[in-house]
């Protein structure tokens, strides 16, 4: 009987190193929190033909690479300034995909990809009018 549940036990550990293992292999190590960095969007909306800013325009933005960092989205202010954030992974480069929409529907719709690893400012979205 005492060999019988040593033997279960030890089937149970190799099972979950077996396991352990397989997820290290899939799926790598984990990181520390020190490998997330945080990149600043910011910048402007205009209107492409008159320059002038555009107030509530929408603007999402996620990760088109595949990386699981938040989906963010913000709105232009009277200025046509919009400030958001993404998270980043410090060892690659993020491609960030941003879809800017315009509520009242005035505008065509307008979606970029950008690639950073440090801080995105100075952005100018023009959108062009239906």
């Amino acid at each position: 009987m005492i060999i019988y549940k040593w033997l279960r036990g030890l089937m149970k550990a190799s099972a979950l190193t077996t396991v352990m293992f397989i997820m290290q292999a899939c799926y790598g190590t984990p990181r520390d929190l020190d490998d997330i960095v945080e990149i600043n969007l910011c910048g402007y909306v205009s209107d492409k033909v008159t320059g002038q800013p555009l107030q509530g325009i929408h603007l999402h933005v996620y990760h088109a690479d595949g990386w699981s960092g938040c989906h963010d989205f913000g709105e232009s202010d009277e200025n046509g300034y919009f400030e958001m954030r993404q998270w980043g992974n410090i060892h690659r480069v993020s491609s960030l995909s941003i879809e800017v929409e315009d509520e009242e529907e005035n505008y065509q719709p307008f979606d970029t990809l950008v690639y950073s690893d440090t801080d995105l400012t100075g952005l100018k979205i023009n959108l062009i009018s239906k």
